[in-house]
């Protein structure tokens, strides 16, 4: 996980660099000088300044710089939290779908729907059937909470117009609980309540979730087979033991107010030269309510951790009269 994290973000890393040196050069055009003999006496002043041209026309150029710095560091942080968040999701997956949630619900290692996507070579040359989770099981919702709340922390905690009809919105007391038994001092802030729940929306609704089942092919198929002599060994939708899970999460990360607005106004749509560009940041950019967005992705593959290991099977192939078998019970 960590050279993933490092990976992710040393791009990031690189553009810091890069801003602070421009951000040190536009003070060096500007003239600005730090004195703080001055500056501790600057509210007692009355005799007012003159600037100088140079200061003026650099300060705009100077905060743009300043704020695109302190939004690539939120950027950065959140790289490094989608990380953790796909790892999350992912241990969670590999722990819900051996459970069994009881009676009429799904069962150990069974999904309530799968798409079949169609058959990829993994790195270890072997061939595996994907299957796509549906979104509407228990297990998956359980999943996606797990993701939402490893997102909470880079999630505004101002109101951002998010709605709260999600079932997840329901844990919210429960953790602002637990807040106060960590923190007992922040009891006496009243505005922790509230933060937590806008934490909370704002990771449910703006917080996607895939999961992609990776199945051997030599084992018995994500489908309806009927195979024997125990046709109940092998049930439909049932993920095989030790099979990958792909977990992918997209999470619509929040900008700054000023360099959201800013960023999301496409740049000219033309070079110098005359040859047509596309702005692909302000493309990326929505609104979440009152918020500007951006989607940051990650994700994390792991093993299945069922209890219940997939058994060789019996296959019977007929050629005209003559069976041909393969395989084993």
């Amino acid at each position: 996980m960590h050279r993933e994290v490092l990976i992710a973000c040393w791009p990031y890393a690189v553009a810091l660099v890069a801003s602070v040196a421009v951000l040190r050069g536009l003070l060096a055009l500007s003239g600005a000088r730090l004195q703080w003999k001055r500056l501790a006496g600057l509210h007692r002043d009355q005799a007012g300044a003159v600037q100088s041209l140079s200061f003026v026309l650099t300060l705009p150029l100077f905060m743009m710089v300043l704020l695109f710095i302190v939004q690539l560091s939120q950027l950065t942080i959140c790289r490094v939290v989608m990380e953790y968040a796909a790892f999350a999701a992912a241990r969670s997956a590999i722990v819900w779908i051996p459970a069994n949630l009881g009676p009429g619900d799904e069962q150990e290692n069974r999904i309530s729907r799968l798409n079949y996507l169609g058959d990829v070579i993994g790195e270890d040359n072997n061939t595996y059937s994907e299957y796509e989770v549906e979104p509407d099981g228990p297990k998956f919702r359980k999943i996606h909470f797990a993701a939402a709340m490893a997102c909470m922390p880079i999630c505004p905690s101002r109101s951002v117009g998010q709605s709260r009809d999600h079932p997840g919105n329901s844990a919210a007391e429960t953790l602002i609980a637990a807040y106060h038994a960590y923190a007992p001092a922040a009891a006496r802030n009243a505005r922790v309540p509230t933060r937590i729940r806008n934490k909370l929306a704002y990771a449910l609704n703006n917080t996607q979730l895939r999961i992609v089942i990776r199945h051997k092919d030599e084992e018995p198929e994500l489908i309806e087979h009927g195979l024997g002599p125990y046709p109940e060994e092998f049930t439909v939708n049932e993920i095989g033991w030790q099979d990958q899970i792909v977990v992918t999460v997209t999470h619509d990360f929040a900008l700054l107010p000023g360099p959201g607005r800013l960023l999301a106004r496409p740049a000219s749509s033309s070079y110098s030269s005359g040859a047509s560009a596309v702005d692909s940041v302000s493309q990326r950019i929505s609104r979440s309510g009152s918020a500007f967005v951006y989607p940051v992705t990650a994700t994390v593959r792991l093993g299945n951790e069922g209890d219940k290991p997939v058994l060789p099977y019996f296959q019977r192939i007929y050629f005209g009269d003559a069976p041909q078998d393969s395989g084993y019970w």
